[in-house]
């Protein structure tokens, strides 16, 4: 991954920008800051809800790679409900308890990290990750997964890393190092309308059960919009 990184760096550098502090997120709800690096998302506490929110739109016309890590609790069987990395053109969240912030949004891309089986979601069993469109939860009308992953609510932090690449309009998830799910498509047309222009945030929620839900921005390397 490190050749990726560096091939990706030099090809995009004068367009891209890269940044590593949690300062130009916009926190919602019970999101909070513990350090210059991470955000609680949600406590381990019942029916609660979290986002954090880039502050300034970016431009999807362009590649971006994101290097965070997460951290889902530990409690497993006990555990719920998971995180959504969302894009969407405004800053808004969606529903919270099993929608996790993306419900109802449209249009709208979800990156989703699922660790509670909702049966009439058509959840697999195991902890999972999707990738979806337009606020949709059900998997039915996922565009990848339910892929199914090992336990991640284990009291470790998971290196994550989404890469877009705009010229081949491939989406990559990788988590703990491994491609875990991708996404050929154009992004842009078929979802936002020809409008690169989106918001990107994190949201999180639990229900009757909950974990601590975390995130810590690693590197973050992506063209920032051009305002009007």
């Amino acid at each position: 991954m490190k050749s990726l990184y560096t091939v990706f760096f030099l090809c995009f550098s004068s367009l891209l920008i890269a940044q590593s502090s949690i300062n130009d997120f916009r926190l919602g709800s019970s999101a909070r800051k513990i350090n210059e690096q991470c955000i609680q998302l949600v406590p381990d506490y019942p029916y609660s809800s979290g986002s954090a929110w880039y502050k300034k739109p970016i431009d999807l016309s362009e590649s971006f790679m994101m290097n965070v890590c997460l951290m889902l609790g530990c409690k497993d069987e006990e555990g719920a409900d998971g995180i959504v990395f969302v894009f969407h053109p405004d800053l808004a969240t969606g529903y919270w308890g099993e929608g996790m912030g993306f419900a109802g949004l449209r249009p709208s891309l979800g990156i989703e990290f699922d660790t509670y089986r909702n049966y009439h979601l058509a959840d697999p069993e195991a902890d999972h990750i999707s990738i979806m469109k337009n606020g949709r939860t059900h998997h039915g009308a996922s565009l990848v997964g339910p892929i199914r992953i090992p336990n991640i609510e284990d009291c470790e932090r998971h290196p994550l890393q989404i890469v877009w690449d705009a010229p081949t309009q491939l989406l990559e998830v990788y988590l703990d190092e491994k491609l875990r799910a991708s996404y050929k498509g154009d992004i842009v047309q078929e979802i936002f309308g020809g409008k690169p222009k989106v918001y990107w945030g994190i949201t999180a929620a639990t229900g009757r059960l909950s974990n601590d839900h975390q995130i810590c921005i690693k590197r973050l390397v992506f063209a920032d919009a051009k305002q009007p």
